[in-house]
């Protein structure tokens, strides 16, 4: 009977403090959720006994009277806090007033207003109820009315609840975005295992917020979307015990991830560029030569271990393992390079098994074949290397030999290269590009093997590369210090109809209009950069070789040089037009309108980028 007094007297204290302004259900709701808790708290006996009195279980007191001055304790609490929601309640009833009187009016409802788009930014996830108070207050509008919760926090199970009607939360985070890449590219793939596909957003959150190892993780899906349960789950278990969840830590376990699943000549070729320093730009063709030269791919003959090369550097740049630096017109990737959780990874499994000579540093270590017995100390200069290499036995297994930049002959040191030729018979790699070289010795045919030859940049004398003859030569890239002196070009070597397995011949100078008709024998040749006299018999051979190679020739620049007496005559017309070519560059003061029309007509669509 006590309580339903005390129920009575605080119907009639709520009633007088409210006011007009809140609805009916909402003061009658207040009131009896009030009672509810009242009742509730009273009969668990959630209230200190001593309460009221001031003196901690005053023994000499009426017990009666004891437990009324606590209830009337305890509903006076009750009522400041009936108080405190009466007044957010208005608070709210007034600021949806405010929003009703700046609502637009309804064009086609009477008594209605535009629905309004209501977005809340909230740095923490509030609880279900306080969002559910919210959609209550949103519903005195008396209109249609969208809220949009804005929030950082990642609980993604809490912001579900937030959801009504209920459906999936929209994850606008980096991983979220990956998560919804991540599943259009498994949703294709059959579920052998039966995992659960919250696995993927379980692994990209562990990421966060390093979007690189959120892009090695999904690039590594898309070349191999069929995954195990139980290698995803491995994966998420590893990121979970981390000591501590710094870059570099979660980027070694999702670098790894994506390794591991190399086929094994890839991780070869992977590891090979640890002898490269971090963020250094490494050329396509120069890297690619190099792993075809060292025997890392397993194809026995040029042109199907060069397709296997490229293949791979394309699988790594796929799976963001390297960086692309430079991309052609084509869309190819002509450069790379490798960031330093990148490097630091392969850098460690290329010294355990051996792919990198932990003795040379990285500055000598781009020079030479990854497989050597040298004896170099780190604090040595390449300079050292060259001082004993005529007594050396060491040097006679190198197949690589990458001296771009070194400036190192000078003076009577051009004796080096001599040494070169006689000592390194096994080479199959030699670049000078940039080097200080002036000579190119007799001795350069002793490389039997030899299949890149890089001099580009050098002042090496034009007529120097006329007596090459090196049958298994695929590349002669030549080319002077001075890009715009097309005079002093290398010459094209007298017998290069005997280089049939040539595939790339870049800025070289016919001396006789044979030579242009002689590289007409070389069928594997893919990229052909000419320069050539404006003169009849020239330009006559020129289109023939060209046609000859119709179906092998990607890539062609022709440089003209001006004469005395210009070509005039009519071009004869060829039997075949270029099938493949992708790039064309034309040069110099020829009549190039009319050289033109030959490239683009015939059927060939592959042509992706004209320079004039």
């Amino acid at each position: 009977k006590p309580v339903q007094a005390q129920d009575r007297s605080l119907d009639k204290q709520a009633t007088k403090t409210t006011t007009p302004t809140l609805g009916e259900d909402q003061i009658k709701k207040l009131i009896h959720d009030a009672k509810e808790d009242i009742l509730r708290e009273l009969q668990q006996g959630k209230y200190d006994k001593s309460e009221g009195t001031g003196e901690p279980g005053a023994p000499d007191q009426n017990p009666e009277t004891v437990s009324e001055k606590i209830r009337a304790g305890f509903v006076d609490q009750m009522m400041e806090k009936m108080k405190h929601e009466f007044k957010e309640q208005l608070k709210i009833k007034g600021l949806v007033n405010e929003i009703k009187n700046n609502l637009n009016p309804h064009p086609f409802r009477d008594n209605r207003c535009e629905c309004p788009l209501f977005i809340l930014k909230v740095d923490e996830l509030m609880d279900v109820s306080t969002c559910e108070d919210i959609r209550n207050a949103l519903s005195l509008l008396n209109c249609s009315a969208d809220l949009m919760i804005v929030t950082a926090a990642k609980d993604i199970q809490l912001a579900k609840e937030y959801c009504y009607p209920p459906r999936e939360p929209i994850d606008y985070s980096l991983a979220g975005l990956y998560h919804d890449t991540v599943l259009k590219l498994t949703s294709q793939q059959k579920n052998e295992d039966s995992y659960n596909p919250q696995i993927f957003h379980d692994i990209l959150y562990e990421c966060e917020p390093h979007e690189f190892c959120m892009k090695v993780f999904t690039h590594a899906l898309y070349a191999n979307p069929k995954r195990s349960g139980e290698e995803l789950q491995k994966l998420h278990s590893t990121l979970q015990a981390l000591p501590t969840t710094s870059f570099n830590n979660i980027a070694k376990v999702m670098v790894k991830f994506s390794y591991n699943d190399l086929p094994k000549e890839y991780k070869s070729c992977f590891l090979y560029l640890a002898i490269f320093s971090p963020g250094q730009k490494i050329s396509r063709s120069t890297l690619v030569a190099r792993w075809v030269a060292e025997g890392l791919t397993s194809k026995e003959d040029w042109p199907s271990s060069m397709r296997q090369a490229n293949r791979c550097f394309d699988a790594l740049v796929g799976r963001c393992l390297v960086h692309p630096a430079d991309i052609g017109t084509t869309g190819n990737v002509k450069s790379c390079i490798v960031g330093d959780p990148v490097h630091g990874f392969i850098t460690a499994i290329a010294r355990k098994q051996h792919i990198v000579e932990t003795r040379l540093s990285h500055h000598l270590a781009r020079h030479f074949s990854i497989f050597n017995d040298l004896q170099l100390r780190s604090s040595d200069r390449i300079d050292k290397f060259f001082q004993g290499l005529s007594k050396s036995s060491q040097v006679s297994l190198l197949k690589v030999l990458d001296l771009e930049g070194c400036q190192c002959f000078g003076g009577k040191n051009q004796r080096y290269l001599k040494d070169i030729c006689n000592k390194m018979l096994l080479l199959k790699y030699l670049s000078l590009r940039r080097t200080d070289i002036t000579q190119l010795p007799s001795e350069i045919n002793n490389l039997r093997e030899l299949e890149v030859l890089d001099i580009r940049q050098t002042a090496i004398p034009q007529h120097a590369t006329a007596n090459i003859l090196l049958l298994k030569l695929k590349r002669l890239l030549s080319g002077h210090i001075d890009p715009n002196n097309f005079g002093s070009s290398s010459r094209i070597p007298h017998r290069i109809d005997k280089m049939v397995s040539m595939e790339v011949l870049s800025n070289v100078k016919a001396q006789q209009s044979y030579d242009l008709k002689d590289i007409g024998k070389l069928w594997q040749l893919r990229k052909l950069g000419v320069v050539t006299d404006d003169k009849d018999s020239h330009l006559k051979n020129l289109l023939q070789t060209i046609s000859d190679l119709h179906e092998c020739l990607r890539s062609l620049s022709i440089t003209t040089i001006p004469v005395a007496t210009p070509c005039e005559a009519e071009f004869p017309d060829v039997k075949n037009h270029p099938k493949i070519l992708e790039s064309l560059s034309i040069k110099g003061t020829t009549q190039n309108g009319r050289l033109l029309p030959f490239f683009i007509e015939g059927n060939n669509n592959k042509l992706a980028k004209i320079k004039l």
